[in-house]
């Protein structure tokens, strides 16, 4: 397997991160990786899926979203809006082939509105763990406290399982303006696999049924894991993962044959 690998600065605005891609030639798709909130793009997770899509002749890319990895110091400064401005401006500017989306978590939210506004350049889209309700689900669990502070002071702090979060107002209000479950329908209309932990201790694990409701492709799959949490990276989970990404692979060969 002859692959070219590049892993440098990636620059948008006044930010900076890092990414990696992997390119095979004459490849016909990439995959792109889109990972969650305080996560990064070199997870267990995300090396099954880079060697997953190498597999199968496909590309594979991985950014680390604005605020995470080597520049935290920006998270402050981060709302939805820009994250999800900054993967399109991969999406029209650094992917030149069409694309197959894996997000996890927030990563998951971000590809869902993607996949929707960009229906010509994505072709596929399998979710993991994804919360496109996050802030309507902690805004119904967050205390009396929590919520004048952020109104004091416009910004809250927040423990999820063993990880601290800073929440903005500025990012509250745009996950509020972006929750997909508020909307009648959503306009995915290409080969989508929906996985979930059933021990999901981040969001609610039937989110993904309100999801299915939502999404318009009337193959939609949606995988409940039982026994697995919301990181999806037990051996079962990443064996689903990858059967996915292969499955939804042959679908959309077969679909545009």
């Amino acid at each position: 397997m002859n692959t070219t690998t590049e892993k440098k600065k990636y620059h948008f605005r006044d930010f900076t991160t890092e990414y990696e891609e992997y390119n095979l030639a004459g490849a016909p798709y990439t995959v792109l990786y889109i990972h969650g909130l305080m996560g990064n793009p070199w997870s267990r997770r995300a090396e099954t899926i880079k060697n997953t899509a190498l597999n199968l002749g496909l590309n594979f890319c991985r950014y680390e979203l604005i605020g995470h990895g080597t520049d935290q110091k920006d998270f402050s400064r981060c709302d939805f809006e820009l994250w999800k401005e900054q993967l399109e401006d991969v999406i029209i500017r650094q992917i030149s082939t069409p694309i197959i989306i894996v997000g996890h978590c927030v990563g998951g939210w971000l590809g869902m509105c993607l996949t929707e506004k960009y229906p010509n350049r994505i072709k596929a889209f399998l979710s993991l763990a994804a919360c496109p309700d996050l802030i309507e689900q902690k805004l119904r669990t967050s205390t009396p406290e929590q919520r004048q502070t952020l109104a004091e002071k416009g910004v809250v702090e927040t423990t999820i399982e063993k990880y601290r979060y800073t929440f903005s107002q500025r990012l509250w209000t745009s996950m509020h303006q972006n929750d997909l479950l508020q909307k009648s329908s959503v306009d995915i209309n290409c080969p989508i696999h929906l996985l979930q932990g059933r021990k999901d201790n981040f969001i609610d694990w039937t989110v993904v049924l309100r999801l299915l409701e939502k999404i318009k492709y009337p193959k939609t799959v949606v995988k409940i894991l039982k026994n697995s949490n919301h990181h999806l990276q037990d051996p079962i989970a990443l064996q689903e993962i990858r059967q996915s990404l292969c499955d939804l692979y042959q679908l959309i060969k077969k679909e545009e044959a």
